[in-house]
C-alpha cells in the first residue's frame, strides 16, 4: 500500500504532517474516497490550495470532491521531467537549467512578460504559507528537514499496519512537541530588530521567530535599497513609485492614508503573507509605528491559536460533523477576532486591560 501523506505549513514555517491515507490503488476511485474522507474529517472546511503532482486520477477527482480550493501542479516534479520532455543533452543541462530557473522563479516576472511555453502554465505555483501538498512518499525525494525527519520513519517497503501505525504516532508525538518547543521559545523570548523602525520593533513582537527573520530582511532592504520616485493620484489612492536599487524595475504601490492599506505591485504580501520593503518603505514615510492589523496574518502570530469550534452560547463543541454556517462564523468571530484581541492587549498599557471588560459588556 502507498502511504499518502497531507503536508502543510505552520506558524513556524515548517512543514507539517497532520493528515495520511494508505491506498493500495493510486486511480480515481481510490483519489475520490481520499479526499472526500479529507473533507469529511476537516469539518467540511477545504484548504485554500491543493499542490499535488500530474496524476491523471487525482486530476479528475479534485474537482469533483472540493469545490472552492484551487487544485496547483507540484513545481518541483514539472522541474524534474523537464529535461526529459526537452531531451536536453548531458553537456547542455546545466547550461539550460540555469536559464529556465532565472525565468521560472523570478520573482519580477509579470504574467504578460512571460513566455507561453506550457499550455498549463496556468497551473504552475510556488509552494507558499497557504498550500497543502499531498504526494507519494514512494516518488518524492527532494525534501526540507522537518518533511525528512518526518517521512525517513516510513520508507520502509515491507512492514505490518501495527508497525507502520507505531512508527506515525511516534512520529507525530515528535512534531507536536517540537512545535510546542518552539511555541514556548517564541512565548519567553523577543527577537532582536536590525533597524531603528518602528514596524521592525512591532514585528519582533507579534511575529513568531522564524516569520519575524523574514520581515527584518526586508526591513532593512526597506532602508538600504528603497527610496521614493514620485506619486500620482488614482481616485481616493495614493499610488507611489517605489525606486529599488536592487531590483530590475521600478514598483507601484497603491496607498490610502485614510484606511492604511496598501499592495503593491511585487504582490510579496499576496504570496507570502508577510510585507515587502516597498510597503514597509511607503508605511514607515507615513508614520504608521505599527503593523496595520491587516497586514498581520494570524497564521504568522506568536499569539497563534488553533481554531477550535464554539457553539453559539460560547461553549466548545468537538463534533465536527454537525457545525452548521452560525457555528462557524461563530469559531471564526471567537478564535480569530475576540481572542486576538485579547492577545494584543499585552502590548498596550494598563488603561486598556482595564477598560476592555467595560466594552465587552456594553457589548453583551
Amino acid at each position: 500500500m502507498v502511504f499518502r501523506p497531507f503536508t502543510g505549513v505552520d506558524h513556524h514555517k515548517r512543514s507539517v504532517t497532520f493528515c495520511g491515507a494508505l491506498v493500495a490503488r493510486e486511480d480515481y476511485e481510490s483519489f475520490n474516497w481520499v479526499f472526500s474522507r479529507f473533507l469529511q474529517a476537516m469539518g467540511g472546511k477545504e484548504p485554500e490550495y491543493i499542490i499535488t503532482d500530474q496524476d491523471p486520477g487525482i486530476i479528475k477527482s479534485v474537482p469533483l470532491v472540493f469545490k472552492t480550493a484551487r487544485h496547483r501542479f507540484c513545481m518541483w516534479h514539472i522541474m524534474n521531467k523537464m529535461p526529459s520532455k526537452f531531451g536536453i543533452s548531458r553537456s547542455d543541462y546545466n547550461e539550460f537549467m540555469c536559464k529556465i530557473n532565472d525565468i521560472i522563479w523570478d520573482d519580477e516576472l509579470e504574467a504578460a512578460e512571460f513566455d507561453d511555453t506550457y499550455a498549463i502554465r496556468g497551473q504552475w505555483v510556488m509552494a507558499h504559507c497557504r498550500d497543502l501538498r499531498m504526494t507519494s512518499i514512494m516518488r518524492t525525494t527532494q525534501r526540507s528537514e522537518s518533511e525528512n525527519s518526518f517521512f525517513k520513519r516510513f520508507e520502509h517497503k515491507s512492514g505490518t499496519l501495527v508497525e507502520f501505525w507505531m512508527r506515525f504516532e511516534s512520529a507525530m508525538d515528535q512534531q507536536r512537541h517540537t512545535q510546542k518547543q518552539l511555541d514556548n521559545m517564541d512565548k519567553h523570548s523577543s527577537a532582536t530588530a536590525s533597524t531603528h523602525l518602528a514596524l521592525e520593533i512591532h514585528a519582533a513582537k507579534v511575529y513568531t521567530y522564524s516569520a519575524f527573520q523574514k520581515f527584518k530582511q526586508e526591513a532593512i532592504f526597506s532602508i538600504d535599497t528603497c527610496r521614493t520616485g514620485g506619486f500620482t493620484e488614482r481616485g481616493e489612492l495614493e499610488v507611489i513609485t517605489v525606486k529599488d536599487s536592487t531590483r530590475k524595475k521600478n514598483f507601484e504601490v497603491e496607498y490610502s492614508q485614510g484606511t492604511r492599506k496598501a499592495s503593491c505591485s511585487c504582490t510579496m504580501f499576496e504570496r507570502t503573507g508577510i510585507l515587502c520593503r516597498h510597503i514597509i518603505w511607503i508605511f514607515s514615510a507615513s508614520g504608521i509605528k505599527t503593523i496595520p492589523e491587516d497586514y498581520v496574518l494570524n497564521r504568522w502570530m506568536k499569539e497563534y491559536l488553533r481554531l477550535r469550534i464554539f457553539n453559539t452560547d460560547g461553549e466548545g463543541t468537538e463534533n465536527m460533523q454537525v457545525i452548521d454556517e452560525k457555528q462557524i462564523a461563530m469559531s471564526i468571530m471567537w478564535s480569530r477576532k475576540f481572542m486576538k484581541s485579547v492577545g494584543l492587549l499585552r502590548d498596550k498599557g494598563i488603561a486598556g486591560v482595564v477598560t476592555f471588560p467595560f466594552v465587552i459588556r456594553s457589548f453583551k
